[in-house]
């Protein structure tokens, strides 16, 4: 049977309409399709599956099937996790007041001093989706993320509210990967016309050296982007590029013969780590 896979790196990826319709035209054309929810940002992975429960309510997508990293290396070694890891903050002895988050229960977990110090989300059959743990000054510092059997699965950690580490584990509790994001510079270069009504934003600058009666003027700008780098601990091979390590992910799933689709944001980035294969996007 022809068969699909789609390499799913955010959760915007599924909201795009053109998501569902590469998916029914593959359907209509009797393939089987696997979904592979690979966000390093494992938040991302429940509010992913229920983004496809929506899907599926819309349309028929019996053919399709939804996996996560931790599914695909449920049965790969690793190593214990040390304490310096993660938090191992205890809550059974604090205070906790339950609330609704939609038809999801929140339970909020207070110290003596009126603290949140931690939250978990539970699904509709009450096991956990996430614990988020604060600092005193309400910022996020980890999150544990749960699969469906309430097996802890990943653990994100965050310094001023930034996402530093994403840790995944094996169906042991072994960690298995180490994802590290980083924040680096990023330029950007912009052609504007001369006749161009449209406000010049005030982080943009002229480039120099051009010709004052030019029909467009360059323009340059400073911002930011995030580099997740990503180490194993089967084998300690390290990727400083995503895009690397999710190449090593689909070789894993043996992918020959199989329609790659990825997010046509990713295409760039993502094709020269599969040199010689099709790729499709969405």
């Amino acid at each position: 049977m022809k068969q699909a896979i789609f390499l799913v790196t955010t959760i915007q990826g599924i909201r795009k309409p053109t998501f569902l319709k590469q998916l029914l035209s593959l359907i209509s054309d009797d393939y089987q399709i696997v979904v592979l929810l690979a966000m390093t940002d494992f938040d991302e992975i429940w509010q992913a599956e229920r983004e496809i429960k929506l899907l599926r309510l819309r349309a028929d997508l019996d053919g399709v099937r939804t996996i996560s990293l931790a599914d695909v290396y449920a049965d790969h070694d690793g190593v214990a996790l040390k304490n310096s890891d993660y938090l191992t903050t205890d809550v059974s002895n604090l205070a906790s007041h339950d609330s609704h988050s939609g038809k999801l229960k929140v339970s909020r977990y207070v110290d003596h001093d009126g603290n949140i110090v931690a939250e978990t989300l539970f699904a509709e059959d009450e096991t956990r989706l996430h614990t988020i743990f604060f600092d005193k000054n309400s910022r996020i510092i980890q999150i544990n993320n749960y699969d469906h059997q309430d097996h802890l699965f990943g653990i994100e950690k965050f310094t001023d509210n930034f996402l530093e580490e994403s840790l995944l584990l094996n169906a042991k509790s072994d960690l298995i990967f180490r994802f590290t994001n980083y924040v680096s510079p990023l330029k950007s270069s912009f052609a504007i016309a001369s006749t161009s009504v449209i406000p010049l934003p005030q982080e943009l600058t002229v480039i120099a050296g051009q010709k004052n009666d030019a029909a467009q003027k360059l323009y340059e700008g400073q911002g930011q982007t995030i580099v997740t780098k990503a180490i194993s601990y089967s084998d300690y091979h390290r990727y400083d590029d995503i895009n690397a390590f999710y190449h090593q992910v689909l070789m894993n799933m043996d992918i020959e013969g199989v329609r790659t689709y990825l997010d046509i944001n990713d295409i760039v980035d993502a094709s020269k780590y599969l040199p010689g294969k099709r790729i499709f996007n969405y």
